[in-house]
């Protein structure tokens, strides 16, 4: 019986799979950049459909970006009246890292 125990102690982080195979996280603002912008600026910001800027060789700061998630420009829309502003400033945060 001792066996069986020591045997399911040992054995038992080889069970815990999950948290091991989970994949990064996702990142605050990366759902929803997949859901709103990935159509035009694509998963690693160099698409460039519709006339979308590459975001990794943007020089806009955050607060930039924020503006123009918000009120949109051209082609882009304005995000303002369907995401809060804390969407938007996750969203910001998020394309900040697509470099």
């Amino acid at each position: 019986m001792n066996l069986r125990v020591a045997a399911a102690v040992l054995l038992f982080p080889l069970f815990n799979v999950p948290a091991a195979c989970a994949g990064p996280p996702v990142l605050p603002g990366q759902l929803l950049y997949q859901k709103n912008c990935v159509r035009c600026h694509g998963t690693n910001g160099k698409k460039g459909a519709s006339g979308a800027h590459d975001l990794t060789k943007s020089n806009l700061n955050a607060f930039g970006r924020s503006y123009l998630v918000t009120n949109g420009m051209g082609k882009m829309p304005a995000f303002g009246k369907t995401l809060t502003a804390a969407q938007v400033q996750q969203v910001v945060a998020y394309s900040l890292t697509l470099r």
